[in-house]
């Protein structure tokens, strides 16, 4: 049962992905800040919300994101995060150089928005981070994996508070969004250790549904607060919510 299930729902996403490459050669022309036009965002949005409903991703959502331009910032556990959070927020995302190398992805990528950064490199980070305020202060948003790594999705980690500067140099708010898998995949989200990207994405094939919550938390302003008073804050509203304290989601539709 699992084998089919894995193999009903692979050819289809297959042919998904080749969707994305024709609709990034069609419609994919950045304009000058790198950034893809109103239309192509709505068209990324869609083709995540198709992504995860042909993946057996169900995602619950409570809140909802920002009209206007923010710094979006959010706990990490799995590669699934991003669709997840593509279907619904109008963003770009930072992500490792090394993606930009890979096949096809590094490709689509570069022409949905996606920003570079090269760990370890002196200044890498200062450098992304005016990047990033370039296109805030653009009306883009963007959002960034503050812990710096993928999580097991027990626990909030530590917020690392250097990219929040891209926030404060635009004048833009910084909003808190919290991701949590549910039982029973919650362990096999976890995308941690090095470990191979394909057999990760078969098994959570395989699986009848894969269960998230997504937390869209009120924006943040930076006005009158530094880099580290602003991840502070981020931190605690994306753990509050990762936790449940707050009310649970009233319903769970699957991306449409």
């Amino acid at each position: 049962m699992k084998t089919f299930r894995c193999i009903y729902r692979l050819i289809p996403l297959v042919l998904h992905l080749f969707i994305a490459v024709i609709l990034t050669l069609l419609l994919g022309r950045p304009n000058e800040a790198g950034m893809p036009d109103q239309r192509f965002r709505r068209v990324i949005q869609w083709w995540y919300r198709v992504f995860c409903r042909l993946f057996g991703v169900r995602i619950h959502v409570r809140g909802q994101p920002s009209d206007g331009p923010v710094l979006s910032v959010s706990n990490h556990i799995s590669w699934l995060d991003i669709p997840v959070l593509g279907a619904y927020a109008p963003v770009g995302f930072l992500s490792k150089s090394e993606v930009r190398r890979w096949p096809l992805i590094g490709w689509l990528s570069g022409r949905n928005g996606t920003l570079f950064i090269h760990r370890g490199v002196n200044g890498a980070a200062s450098q992304v981070s005016d990047q990033m305020a370039g296109h805030l202060g653009g009306g883009h948003s963007v959002h960034v994996f503050p812990e710096g790594t993928t999580t097991l999705g027990k626990e909030v980690r530590r917020f690392h508070p250097r990219l929040f500067q891209a926030a404060q140099s635009a004048g833009c708010p910084v909003q808190p969004v919290s991701i949590r898998y549910l039982p029973p995949v919650d362990d096999a989200a976890a995308f941690v250790d090095n470990q191979n990207f394909l057999t990760h994405a078969l098994r959570l094939l395989a699986m009848p549904r894969v269960d998230v919550a997504l937390s869209f938390m009120p924006p943040i302003p930076v006005d009158g607060t530094d880099r580290r008073g602003l991840s502070r804050a981020a931190e605690e509203a994306v753990r509050e919510a990762f936790h449940d304290s707050l009310p649970p989601p009233i319903e769970g539709d699957s991306p449409s």
